[in-house]
């Protein structure tokens, strides 16, 4: 049971807001944007971007099909998230011994999960991004607890005016929407929608359209 929020979105270019990539001096070992416990992805190929959607997406699909409620969703979300087995609803594990999830988690439990220490359901988007020359802040995939900070799915992220342009169209189809982002930081946009299902969707766009095109263009006429 993949969670969904009811929002409102808005798809269109955030042509009133400031863009551009953070200068190099301002960003440190904790990223960018007075956020806390965040990290740089650095370069992304688009070769491992389309792996981790890949991934990803078989996790969603894995914790979707097992879960009943928001909260089994969250806890089967940070098992995956975390790479253990503890994290699973109680007894999970012992009535289900021989489901994938299960099985899988007992591989994660040695090499540790294919995330990145992203979560589920934004690590694909973040690394999506990054491959086309975007620079992703911070990511939250809301969560189903007191403890989330975003009440929606979100990336924070910074773009130069040519390629915001170009997610555009993408963002609209796939429900997903933009947001001003710059109370963290100056630059900072944010990408949002009422479920990471939008996001895995908007992440196969991207991978999809650059495939078709290439780099993103380095000007454009908005």
């Amino acid at each position: 049971m993949i969670p969904s929020v009811d929002i409102d979105v808005d798809p269109s270019f955030p042509a009133g807001l400031a863009m551009g990539l953070p200068d190099e001096e301002d960003v440190d070992e904790e990223g960018y944007g007075y956020f806390r416990g965040v990290w740089t992805l650095g370069e992304v190929s688009h070769e491992e971007a389309v792996s981790m959607i890949e991934e990803e997406r078989r996790l969603v699909t894995l914790v979707d099909q097992a879960s009943r409620t928001q909260d089994e969703f969250e806890a089967m979300a940070k098992a995956v998230e975390e790479g253990e087995l503890d994290y699973l609803p109680a007894d999970y594990a012992a009535r289900h011994p021989d489901s994938e999830l299960v099985r899988v988690l007992d591989e994660y439990a040695e090499d540790g999960s294919p995330l990145d220490a992203l979560e589920l359901g934004v690590a694909g988007l973040s690394y999506a991004l990054t491959s086309v020359g975007c620079f992703t802040a911070a990511s939250c995939r809301s969560h189903y607890s007191d403890r989330s900070w975003s009440d929606r799915p979100v990336i924070f992220f910074a773009a130069e005016r040519p390629t915001v342009h170009w997610l555009t169209p993408l963002l609209s189809q796939s429900g997903c929407g933009f947001a001003d982002g710059s109370e963290r930081a100056d630059r900072l946009l944010i990408v949002e929608a009422p479920s990471v299902t939008n996001f895995m969707d908007l992440a196969s766009r991207i991978i999809q359209q650059a495939e078709r095109q290439g780099p993103v263009k380095p000007s454009v006429d908005v």
